[in-house]
């Protein structure tokens, strides 16, 4: 029985689909990691909680693993080696990392560590100094976004320091005022132009493309541009083009179309005698959030191979059909390299769930009609008059909830009814037949508003802004127990004072659900669940809400025997970090702090306590720390 339900959970959960090969659930029901295609090496993520706390981290933890990070550059480094080599393309492939992606020094240092070295991508001037700085040997920089003179100045320096760095020109503004720039210093850096493409990536991203697109020049704008460039005999510079028709395409078809119209005009700048040796398609090489090799806007219908294979060939065979020299490739896959690497561990600390009472039901001798007819409900129910009867329950709950607003039914008997209505619920659903079509809306309704509510000790606008801003999906799995039967469903929600503070989507099998079968829960054991795919985006994007701050966090790397080793430790924000971004000083606050514990009526001692707990909660972690609750 074990091993059935260990292969239920790996079907509901998707574990194989999503994870790339990273991550799976052992004969144990647990959930592991594994350095890729080395399943003997397996740690299951129980004991690494265990070994993190033991570290002195305290949960929610941030985890990133080092060897996913590495894996998933070289495992698109590769894919390109292979479709260059199976077309016998001429140009070269380089990956380039748009920091915006995770700008996490810890991030960015294990990327470059990565063979061939990869480029880095600027969207800012903060970012193209960190870019700078990262690392004393040349690097392959280029810069996006808007640019004033100063952003203009560092990518001169930066050629001048010995990177090759393409200054790619979203406006022809930019143009003017780099020219201007680079004849001041004396110096210039490689030329992009950002080509405003008229495809569309389907999805949440897709005016990145398209005329409604924010960056980039029309056609004729680049012809401008290059006239310019001619005006200052300057057209040497001007070796890189540009596109980018969004993030996460879903859909190959996409990028194919992207490319044969990003390759003709290659094709036309070349038959200019322009310099142009290098084509930039950007991001856009999506990740499976949800494992189900889809077209749905948290999926993708390809892989990293046949993502490269379609973009060399692409290329290949418009440049072949004109007689052109096959340009060298840049792409800026942040999220595929960076996604997958890091995940939110966290505990469970309450939870709550509709009341559920045995029949049959007997009611108050005073009970209301609403609470009698009820209980008859219950005794005539039957698949066949499943739907009738939830109806029929619908319309008494909403009988007995006026009643009881306008004062007719007391409290006592409002809440023996709401009791009874619940449990009549539970009886519904178990009387559903999950394959008759018209039974599953009513089966996925009923699986929400019955859902058992998991507070977890995390807060989403800080760790998931991307499943409350946009409706992202990402990964949820509980991390132990998957040997025993998913018997209940729940909904994960957060600790923030926030109704939106909840998961309300989840990656079940191959499809979405409001609500996520786990094992039971048992309030006093500790329960802890992992929320996977959150190293692209979500750190960055993190808000203060409710002034939960940064999380701990870690970085795990799996030695050549297998040990797991524990680096760059860092500890979340305490009160006082969140209190400062909000300009409230830790001096200020035990100052007013022991100015009214000294006009109270304590005694000297409970002042004295009040005092030292209020300065370790100003000191302490921001989430949620009992200790029964790890």
């Amino acid at each position: 029985m074990t091993d059935s339900f260990i292969q239920h959970a790996k079907q509901i959960y998707n574990v194989a689909n999503w994870s790339d090969g990273y991550f799976d659930i052992n004969d144990r029901g647990e959930l592991v990691a594994q350095p890729k295609g080395k399943p003997q090496l397996q740690i299951s993520f129980t004991k690494i909680v265990h070994d993190l706390q033991l570290a002195g981290l305290r949960l929610p933890i941030l985890v990133r693993f080092t060897d996913i990070l590495r894996d998933r550059v070289k495992a698109l480094q590769s894919a390109f080696k292979d479709a260059i080599e199976h077309h016998q393309y001429e140009g070269s492939y380089h990956a380039v990392y748009p920091i915006k992606v995770n700008q996490q020094h810890s991030v960015v240092e294990q990327l470059l560590r990565v063979t061939p070295k990869i480029g880095l991508e600027a969207g800012s001037k903060p970012e193209l100094l960190a870019i700078l700085g990262a690392t004393t040997e040349p690097l392959k920089i280029v810069c996006n976004g808007y640019k004033d003179s100063e952003f203009l100045q560092l990518a001169i320096i930066g050629q001048q320091m010995g990177h090759k760095v393409y200054v790619v020109i979203e406006k022809l503004s930019e143009l003017k005022t780099l020219l201007k720039e680079a004849e001041k210093m004396g110096a210039a850096p490689a030329i992009g132009i950002r080509i405003r493409l008229n495809t569309v990536g389907k999805g949440r991203w897709q005016d990145s493309g398209g005329e409604k697109g924010k960056f980039g020049l029309p056609s004729h704008q680049l012809l401008q541009a290059i006239k310019l460039l001619k005006e200052h005999n300057q057209t040497h510079l001007f070796q890189l083009i540009h596109f980018h028709i969004g993030s996460q395409i879903a859909n190959i078809r996409d990028i194919q179309v992207a490319i044969k119209e990003c390759a003709r005009y290659y094709v036309e700048l070349k038959n200019m005698g322009l310099a142009v040796d290098t084509l930039d398609v950007g991001g856009g090489l999506g990740v499976d959030y949800e494992g189900s090799g889809s077209r749905s806007q948290c999926s993708m219908n390809y892989d990293m191979h046949e993502y490269a294979k379609n973009i060399v060939a692409g290329i290949s065979e418009v440049c072949h059909a004109n007689g052109i020299a096959e340009p060298n490739i840049i792409t800026e896959s942040g999220r595929a390299m960076t996604a997958h690497h890091a995940v939110l561990l966290s505990n469970i600390i309450d939870s709550e769930q509709p009341i559920k009472l045995a029949a049959p039901f007997i009611a108050s001798c005073d009970a209301p009609l609403e609470t009698v007819e009820l209980i008859k409900l219950s005794e005539t129910l039957s698949p066949r008059r499943a739907l009738e009867s939830y109806h029929d329950a619908v319309h008494y709950f909403a009988e007995a909830q006026q009643k009881f607003t306008l004062g007719l039914i007391s409290l006592t008997h409002w809440a023996e009814f709401e009791s009874f209505y619940f449990s009549i619920l539970y009886m519904i659903r178990d009387n559903l037949d999950k394959n008759a079509r018209s039974h599953r809306e009513l089966k996925e309704e009923l699986d929400e508003k019955l859902a058992r509510k998991l507070f977890c000790n995390f807060s989403l606008f800080q760790s998931l802004p991307d499943a409350w801003g946009i409706q992202q999906i990402f990964p949820v799995v509980p991390l132990s127990d998957m040997d025993q039967e998913l018997s209940e469903r729940a909904i994960v929600q957060d600790i923030t004072c926030d109704s939106d503070g909840q998961i309300k989507q989840y990656a079940d099998g191959m499809g979405i659900e409001s609500s996520l079968p786990v094992p039971k829960y048992k309030p006093d054991n500790p329960y802890y669940i992992g929320i996977f795919m959150v190293g692209a985006y979500q750190e960055i994007l993190g808000d203060m809400h409710n002034l939960f701050g940064d999380t701990d966090s870690a970085h795990l790397e799996f030695d050549t025997s297998g040990k797991m080793r524990i680096n760059h430790i860092l500890h979340g924000d305490t009160a006082e970090t969140a209190l400062k971004t909000v300009h409230f000083q830790k001096s200020y606050l035990l100052e007013n702090y022991s100015s009214q514990l000294a006009q109270s009526k304590l005694t000297s001692e409970q002042r004295d306590e009040y005092y030292l707990l209020l300065k370790s909660g100003v000191e302490g972690y921001t989430y949620f720390e009992d200790e029964h609750s790890s």
